[in-house]
């Protein structure tokens, strides 16, 4: 066995394929926060049917909201675009889109985007299980 069958033997013993593994669930994950983010942006500029008949106050109420999950998705994805995942970022981020969507007046009306938050956090916990240390 040469140079090269001794540094991949050296490779897998150490864990090179767990480390593919974890760059794939990363980048998947991260793809999916971008997902949740703009469909967190689009929600936001065109609000849903029926937007145009809420108060002042909601209106404002639902862009806050909107605003909140874009920002937090944006940390998330963000946090897995690089090999070294920024979990202190990461977790409060989504602990914080989670809450926001949950509490909107209005959640019903997003089953969409329900679905791909549902999604995106399936894919954040593949990729914790890979990649935490």
């Amino acid at each position: 066995m040469g140079r090269f069958g001794s540094l991949w033997m050296l490779c897998l013993a150490l864990g090179c394929a767990k480390g593919e593994e974890c760059t794939k669930a990363r980048m998947t994950a991260s793809d999916a926060w971008k997902t949740v983010m703009s469909q967190a942006g689009n929600a936001k500029v065109n609000g849903w049917v029926g937007f145009d008949d809420l108060s002042e106050p909601q209106k404002a109420d639902s862009v806050k909201t909107w605003t909140s999950i874009e920002t937090q998705a944006e940390m998330i994805f963000k946090s897995f675009a690089y090999e070294r995942i920024t979990w202190k970022t990461a977790d409060p981020a989504r602990q914080e889109a989670r809450q926001k969507f949950d509490g909107y007046f209005a959640k019903d009306n997003f089953s969409l985007f329900a679905a791909a938050l549902k999604s995106a956090e399936q894919r954040y916990d593949d990729a914790s299980k890979l990649c935490r240390k």
